[in-house]
This record gives C-alpha cells, sequence and structure tokens, in this order.
C-alpha cells in the first residue's frame, strides 16, 4: 500500500507519490530524516542522522499557544504566522535540525479522508481523478475546483480496489507552505497525522498488517482510527474533543477505549462483513495496564497491545518520557521515510 499523501512533490506537483517498493518503505528516500508535526497544542521536530537511520539525533517538542492553531477545513490554521514561524524556528534551532527542506504532518481535521470500494475504475487517471470528484462534491463544504484531490488505489488479496481520498483546500494547504518558507525551508511531503504514526506500526507489524489490524490514536483534542485489512486501509475515523490536556482527555472522556473501539468494530463487520481484527494497537497518552489489555482482548477478541512510538530508534539524547514518544509518533514516521 501507499501512504496518503495530501501536499506536493518536490517538482511542486499535486498528488500521492506513486511506489514501487515493498510494503516496510512507503516512503523513497530523498531529503535528509528531518520531520515535524504541527497539532493543534505542539510544533514537535525530529532529525534522524543520515548514515544511521534509527538513531534520532535531535528532536524538539514545543507547546504552542491555545488558539494559535486550529485545524479547520475550510480557513487558514494560524492565527499569527509570524508567532508560528518564530516557535518553529526555535524549535529547529533546539532539535540542531538545520535544513531548506523538510516533511511535515498536519492535523486530520485539515484535510476530508474518505474511503470508497470499487469492483472497476476507468483504466485512465483522467477518468478516475473526474469519477472521485464526482463522488466527493456532494460531500465537502466547499468547491472541490478550490482543493487538492489526491487519492491512492489499493489491491486486495481478495481482488477488490479501496481508493483512499483526501481533499485539502487551496488556502489551507498555502498557509503552511508559506510558514516555512517564511523560514527560507521547503516542504517537500505533506501528510496526515495518523498515517503518518502509522509509518511507525507498518514498520514495526508488518505481518499483522497482512491481515487486519486497528490502529487507534488518541490526544487531548481528537481521535483517529484506522483498520487495515490485507495491507489496504479499509476504514478511517477521526474525532475531534476541545480537552487542553491528556489528563482533561482521560477525566471527561470515558478511560475505557472499549467505548471508541466498540463502534469502529461494529461497522468493520456490518458495513464490510468483516469478522473482526485481529490485532488492536492502541497509542493513547497513557499506557494501558495488563489487567486493561486483557479486558480489552476478552471483550474484542482481539489481541490488544499499547503501541510504542519509539521501538525502532536509538536516542543519542536522553531518552524522552512515554508522552513524548506519543507526540512525537508522526515526525518519527515522516523522518524514518527520508523523504
Amino acid at each position: 500500500m501507499e501512504l496518503p499523501r495530501i501536499g506536493r512533490s518536490s517538482g511542486r506537483e499535486s498528488g500521492w507519490r506513486r511506489l514501487q517498493s515493498p510494503l516496510r518503505r512507503y516512503f523513497q528516500p530523498r531529503v535528509p530524516g528531518i520531520a515535524c508535526e504541527i497539532s493543534r497544542q505542539h510544533f514537535s521536530v525530529v532529525w534522524l542522522e543520515p548514515r544511521r537511520s534509527r538513531r534520532v539525533d535531535g528532536f524538539a517538542v514545543e507547546n504552542l499557544p491555545q488558539g494559535l492553531v486550529e485545524p479547520s477545513l475550510t480557513e487558514p490554521i494560524a492565527g499569527s504566522t509570524e508567532e508560528l514561524g518564530k516557535i518553529i524556528k526555535t524549535s529547529l534551532i533546539k532539535a540542531g535540525a538545520i535544513t531548506n527542506r523538510i516533511s511535515l504532518a498536519v492535523p486530520d481535521a485539515c484535510a476530508r479522508v474518505a474511503i470508497h470500494p470499487f469492483e472497476t475504475l476507468p483504466p485512465k487517471r483522467e477518468e478516475k481523478t473526474e469519477l472521485l470528484k464526482w463522488k466527493l462534491k456532494k460531500t465537502i463544504p466547499y468547491d472541490i475546483d478550490d482543493s487538492h484531490l489526491s487519492f491512492v488505489e489499493q489491491k486486495t488479496e481478495a481482488g477488490k480496489t479501496h481508493v483512499i481520498t483526501a481533499n485539502i483546500h487551496k488556502e489551507v494547504l498555502a498557509q503552511f507552505e508559506e510558514v516555512f518558507e517564511s523560514l527560507g525551508i521547503h516542504v517537500g511531503f505533506v501528510t496526515l497525522s495518523t498515517f503518518a504514526a502509522y509509518e511507525l506500526l507498518a514498520r514495526q507489524h508488518p505481518d499483522e498488517i497482512r491481515k487486519s489490524v486497528l490502529f487507534m490514536r488518541v490526544r487531548s483534542s481528537n481521535i483517529s482510527s484506522l483498520i487495515i485489512q490485507q495491507e489496504a486501509v479499509v476504514f478511517y475515523r477521526h474525532t475531534d474533543y476541545n480537552f487542553e490536556s491528556p489528563m482533561d482527555l482521560m477525566v471527561n472522556w470515558s478511560a475505557d477505549p472499549y467505548e471508541e473501539i466498540h463502534p469502529c468494530l461494529m461497522y468493520y463487520q456490518d458495513k464490510l462483513g468483516a469478522a473482526g481484527v485481529d490485532t488492536i494497537h492502541l497509542s493513547f497518552p497513557r499506557d494501558f495496564t495488563e489487567a486493561e489489555l486483557s479486558s480489552l482482548a476478552e471483550r474484542t477478541g482481539a489481541s490488544v497491545s499499547n503501541f510504542d512510538a519509539s521501538a525502532m530508534v536509538q536516542w543519542k539524547q536522553a531518552v524522552p518520557s512515554n508522552l513524548v514518544h506519543h507526540i512525537l509518533a508522526p515526525a518519527l514516521g515522516l523522518a524514518m521515510g527520508k523523504f
């Protein structure tokens, strides 16, 4: 499968790169392993040493002032591009990441993602694009011609095709690019945070995604879930919340993740005719205890585990906390891709 991409290539072309590589290599090596993420709460960046692709030579996580970044489908996300640019510059200096090119993960809420099952598709890419635009134009809150439409075709072992589409409004994408361009940095690749974090899962557990797996990421402001079947993403769900911290999330939102897992599994079983998933990986601000994981496994009928975002990397500096691992997951996924 290919990793969904919503940004532009180094040649300033719209669309997701067509990759001809094995499952474990979602990205072709293009630039040094420096990648970052902008979320509502944080700006994070990691730098992987080029000759040792799994060693983190530098990283930084900076809290963002409340209200500075507000993800939107239709409006520019930064209240002050100048203030955001200063924070980005400071973070890059702290991480020792001197670069004129970078990969970027943006909030899931900035793009509209949909998955379309097809028995057959038109042979030409232009015809496929027109078909997908026709399917999408009534589901997005703006003119589809004012957005970048990207899509990836996924073939399953059963012979079906699942097409992932993503729309990002041109003005939203332009603001992300302009912030970095003001610092003399070109954004060579843009994708959504959940798909960037999923790169780590796919590298850690390639055999599991050849079967079926649910990957759930929870932050203080949102929950995103993916279900992968036979290496194809067949389910995507994103829900925004307005909690200011992970602790607020765990207090106000049910501490039992089954309440979020259950509707994902029900949709998977009822709408897609599947029996269930084999494995569930939970990426939460805190790790669940063995007793909690066992209870979830009993109720879901699947193997359930905490997702360790740093399992595949070594740290040149002091090993950061579990919460920092959790925050850094999207940037780590992008950096390991080495765009």
